[in-house]
């Protein structure tokens, strides 16, 4: 091969590079939630919301990324498309995994506490807010003699003036 026959193969080269990498990203653009119904993947991504990750329970399903997180993504989408509610899946995943599995704990005996603590610390945080702000508060100085308090007052402020000013 001679010198201008590899210039034109890498003329080439790159320009068709580039071509397989930018179908190489719209065919990833393509995911499989869009070729689903609407209906049942706008159920689904609902339900993964309300779902921990099983793998470290940390995290939505809709928003964690790990192979036990794609597994309830896909079981989610099998159970709607059999036919299954929204209820009926998450009362299968609490049988399975417990109720540790759901993002919202349910508002019933232990669960309880997660929606009424908040409220009953916010109710104290705000009376003992109010009770420091009241013992910080300067208390207003009740004067015997209301004209002693000006000639002290005075004198101070002579004192304070000489002092000052010389």
């Amino acid at each position: 091969m001679n010198h201008w026959s590899i210039l034109r193969v890498r003329n080439l080269f790159f320009p068709l590079l580039i071509v397989v990498a930018i179908l190489g990203c719209f065919s990833l653009s393509v995911s499989a939630d869009e070729v689903g119904d609407p209906k049942v993947e706008t159920e689904a991504k609902a339900i993964e919301g309300l779902l921990i990750s099983p793998c470290c329970w940390r995290q939505p399903v809709s928003v964690h990324f790990s192979p036990a997180s794609d597994e309830v993504r896909a079981e989610v989408r099998q159970m709607l498309a059999s036919g299954m509610t929204r209820a009926e899946i998450l009362d299968k995943f609490v049988a399975e995994y417990g109720e540790r599995i759901l993002a919202k704990p349910p508002a019933e005996g232990f669960g309880a506490f997660a929606y009424v603590l908040p409220v009953i610390f916010l109710v104290l945080g705000a009376a003992v807010a109010l009770l420091v702000i009241q013992k910080l508060r300067p208390r207003a100085a009740v004067a015997a003699d209301p004209g002693k308090a000006r000639t002290v007052d005075s004198k101070y402020a002579k004192q304070l003036e000489e002092e000052m000013w010389g």
